[in-house]
């Protein structure tokens, strides 16, 4: 990894199309923090600027947490990767396949229809206009808008991102060890990671130093997306983090510290191929998996919403992660391979 720190400055700040990017930056290797910048306004009414400390919304890059939460119940033997979901949570899917397991619903092969279908319909603002995000606090407030869908595939057939298949997970995890979503992975992964700016808030409630995210309109614009995202994130996507947390969550994770060993290496090893382009060429649990020459380049979770925009990537052969996470949609999708090509990761 080459590193030149003016060089990753004078990069960000080029970046003017399609938007300045409105965000933080953070590059660490081991445990030494190379670079971390912040750019852009975390209020813009107020103009008050984000910080390297600023939390963001994560979208889905929070979908790793959700599969760590799983997988500590499958290390204390309250479940098991062959488990049904039928057999560990207390619903009624009448269309569902009876025989999806845990393993379908972490790898997106359980084959159900997801309460958002993105190959049909991108537009993830339109999903609120006719149902209520403030009553969209806790995993189960979600069924009512899949639950009753067909099946797409026969479980393990195949990959397809599904967002559902994580809203049943984060009811595994609520059944199983008997109490809400948010507070076991507040307790169980943010607290043993030390990721004490981490939280599943609301956006009502919103603490000191987080960041609003703002979705760009036709006429140059700037719009809060409060009214376009759950008013409380779960399992399939929707926490705050900031990007020191999320170094310390890498470096939690691959140290054993979160998981046993052999499950860690099963969570971070490709369990589906997807059949997409690089670098979404495998999958591990709630894990994107990019191979190069026969190893792993990076191991990485990222997140889209309106208004948020996040990439965190572990690059093994140089024990490196980069966290570009931003209050704004599009600016982070230019950016970040450039920052990667300049420090030749």
């Amino acid at each position: 990894m080459e590193f030149d720190s003016r060089a990753l400055s004078d990069c960000i700040d080029a970046l003017t199309e399609p938007e300045p990017f409105s965000g933080v930056i953070h590059l660490t290797r081991g445990d030494e923090v190379l670079f971390q910048e912040a750019r852009g306004l975390a209020l813009r009414p107020e103009s008050i600027p984000n910080t390297v400390r600023t939390r963001f919304q994560m979208a889905s890059g929070c979908k790793i947490f959700t599969s760590v939460a799983v997988c500590q119940l499958v290390d204390e033997g309250k479940l098991d990767l062959g488990t049904r979901l039928r057999d560990c949570v207390d619903a009624t899917f009448p269309h569902h396949a009876p025989d999806i397991t845990i393993h379908h619903l972490l790898t997106h092969s359980s084959g159900i229809t997801s309460y958002f279908e993105e190959d049909v319909d991108p537009d993830y603002e339109a999903l609120w206009r006719d149902v209520p995000v403030h009553k969209m606090r806790r995993p189960r407030d979600f069924l009512p808008l899949f639950q009753d869908k067909p099946m797409k595939f026969a479980p393990g057939e195949r990959f397809d991102y599904n967002d559902g298949g994580y809203v049943l997970l984060g009811l595994v995890v609520e059944s199983v060890a008997g109490m809400d979503f948010a507070s076991y992975v507040s307790e169980n992964v943010f607290g043993l990671a030390g990721m004490d700016d981490s939280g599943y808030f609301a956006t009502d409630r919103l603490p000191q130093r987080t960041a609003r995210a703002y979705i760009r309109d036709a006429d140059g614009g700037w719009r809060s997306n409060v009214f376009t995202v759950p008013i409380v994130g779960g399992p399939d996507g929707g926490a705050y983090t900031t990007a020191s947390d999320m170094a310390r969550f890498w470096r939690a994770l691959v140290e054993r510290r979160l998981l046993a060993a052999e499950t860690t290496e099963a969570m971070l090893s490709s369990r589906i191929a997807t059949a997409s382009s690089r670098p979404y060429t495998d999958y591990g649990y709630g894990v994107w998996i990019e191979k190069a020459g026969g190893g792993v380049r990076k191991r990485f979770v990222e997140g889209s919403d309106p208004g948020v925009a996040m990439r965190s990537a572990v690059y093994p052969s140089v024990d490196a992660v980069l966290t570009v996470i931003g209050n704004t949609g599009d600016a982070l999708w230019r950016l970040y391979p450039e920052l990667e090509a300049l420090l030749a990761l």
